[in-house]
């Protein structure tokens, strides 16, 4: 496993903190991407138990379980400025904008300002993450800020068909263990895992665990893995 896909939205801001630990001694064998346009409604939390009373908050007001969504070319200035503290590093190799909205988008300036940020080394790349639907309006307009692909793709509903349909290859793909699971496939994650694998083939994959077990589990089974 040597990319990392993390978001502000992801634990309050908790999961960049966690990763930038992580990457201590090993970002320039890892790559990492980061998001924007989708923050934590209450504002990102640096300490676990507030993540947790913010969760059970959440369930109560249902509006602050919700992301806060705004595509601002400002608000997403100062968003990656607080992911690159987090993360501890001083550049993502990859910066996607969170669940798109073309509408709602300025994209010239956000075009310029991600050149601007590629130009002062904080971003190598950027592009859209999210579910296909949300994807294919800027495929249909050609907008160069699609320049890499990660959205939700399964088994068997091949989610990521619609992208394939504008000639474009399957990037970076999610959701595959949790749709099987759904459609009542009861195979190890593993094995689920390796056909997502052979599916997308000169992709990227990318999968959680739950726990460090289940990833040993995971990861001990996959062709070519060595537990």
């Amino acid at each position: 496993m040597t990319h990392f896909d993390t978001a502000p939205f992801y634990g309050y801001g908790l999961a960049e903190a966690d990763l930038g630990a992580f990457l201590r001694g090993r970002r320039d064998r890892l790559t990492v991407a980061t998001k924007v346009g989708l923050y934590p409604p209450l504002g990102a939390i640096p300490w676990l138990p507030g993540v947790w009373m913010a969760k059970a908050a959440g369930k109560v007001v249902r509006s602050w379980s919700r992301p806060r969504v705004d595509w601002r070319v400002s608000m997403a200035e100062r968003s990656l400025d607080e992911s690159l503290r987090r993360l501890r590093t001083d550049y993502v190799d990859l910066l996607l904008l969170h669940e798109p909205d073309l509408e709602a988008t300025d994209t010239e300036a956000f075009l310029a300002w991600l050149g601007r940020e590629r130009e002062r080394g904080r971003v190598r790349y950027w592009g859209l993450a999210g579910e296909p639907e949300r994807i294919v309006p800027w495929l249909e307009s050609d907008q160069h800020l699609a320049l890499v692909l990660q959205t939700r793709d399964s088994l068997h509903d091949r989610e990521g068909d619609q992208i394939l349909r504008y000639r474009q290859s399957l990037q970076l793909t999610y959701g595959y263990i949790r749709a099987a699971r759904r459609q009542g496939d009861s195979r190890p994650a593993a094995e689920i895992l390796g056909a997502a694998l052979r599916r997308n083939a000169t992709g990227v994959v990318v999968t959680s665990a739950s726990s460090e077990l289940h990833l040993h589990e995971l990861l001990g089974r996959l062709p070519g893995s060595t537990g």
